[in-house]
């Protein structure tokens, strides 16, 4: 495993991160989870809204079967829209850390941004929470850059903490749609930048693109499972959020075709090749992955082996 370090957190971090939004079982679950920890894997993202709370409730029973919560981070997440607001923060907080058997998470991320609300409603309410103990620091998922420095320029001022990490989309695939309503990337040149200038973390959902880099008929295959899933609830005309929906473009085919040549050369996959692009940024890079067996964990872990040079970085970007 290859670790991190985000300031603020007093241990390395994995550089891959378990999600659980798709363990409802905790015997499954355990199974998975235990070999996450055997590989040296060491952080857990998860979500209020994920699973309705059972997701939550999962991670929190394998905790506390394991009595290693302090042998582990947590990565939580909260205030979702329609619920994104100061006040749900804390609310939804305190169902959170009741539902995981724990007093604290160490990442917060804020799951949304709500723009009806100035960044110091939030960034007062994240720092109370940091100053009760219950977080160490916190963060913003599908923020723009300019709310995310705003945030931060807000908290220089008055003396406050910091947003410490930005949790968008950052997948060597360029996110042509959204897979959900609000969902932002940061493969853009000026996020790069202030991300390297900053010294702020990213964490990468869908970091893998969402199965983009697989096998051609492995990623239809994918694309038409979830189409499917999502038929009942999308609206006419609306893209589902597979990897052919949300990824598909001519650039995007050209990145796979390097990363496909890169990985011949390599003796990998692309798909490892797409995961290394992810945690290998000129900055504190990590990649939230959801595998749901130990198979498919196992076929991701060769990605911790691959060192990409800036000039190869630079070919997959097409640059």
């Amino acid at each position: 495993m290859k670790y991190d370090r985000i300031e603020g957190i007093d241990k390395d971090i994995s550089k891959l991160v378990m999600g659980c939004d798709n363990q409802d079982d905790i015997n499954e679950a355990s199974k998975l989870w235990d070999h996450w920890i055997e590989v040296g894997g060491n952080m857990f993202d998860t979500a209020f809204i994920y699973g309705g709370g059972n997701h939550e409730k999962v991670l929190g029973q394998w905790l506390k079967n394991n009595n290693n919560r302090k042998d582990v981070l947590i990565l939580g997440k909260g205030a979702h829209t329609p619920d994104c607001n100061p006040e749900a923060i804390s609310k939804q907080l305190t169902i959170s850390l009741e539902r995981m058997n724990t007093d604290y998470v160490d990442v917060y991320i804020m799951h949304r941004d709500n723009t009806d609300f100035p960044v110091d409603e939030f960034m007062d309410v994240l720092n109370q929470e940091k100053d009760k103990g219950r977080i160490k620091v916190f963060g913003g998922s599908n923020w723009t850059l300019e709310r995310f420095k705003k945030a931060n320029e807000w908290s220089k001022d008055n003396s406050k903490q910091e947003m410490s990490v930005l949790n968008n989309n950052l997948a060597l695939a360029k996110m042509i749609n959204p897979l959900w309503s609000g969902c932002l990337s940061s493969n853009d040149e000026k996020i790069i930048e202030y991300l390297k200038n900053s010294k702020k973390a990213h964490m990468s959902w869908s970091s893998q693109a969402r199965g983009f880099f697989l096998e051609d008929n492995i990623t239809l295959e994918i694309e038409n499972k979830i189409t499917e899933a999502e038929s009942s609830w999308r609206k006419p005309g609306e893209n589902s959020s597979g990897p052919i929906s949300c990824y598909d473009s001519t650039e995007n085919r050209e990145r796979k075709k390097r990363a496909n040549e890169l990985a011949d050369k390599k003796g990998c996959s692309a798909h490892n090749i797409a995961a290394s692009w992810a945690i290998n940024q000129p900055f504190s890079s990590f990649a939230l992955i959801g595998p749901r067996s130990i198979s498919e964990l196992d076929t991701t872990l060769p990605c911790l082996d691959i060192e990409l040079s800036e000039e190869e970085i630079n070919w997959l970007n097409l640059n």
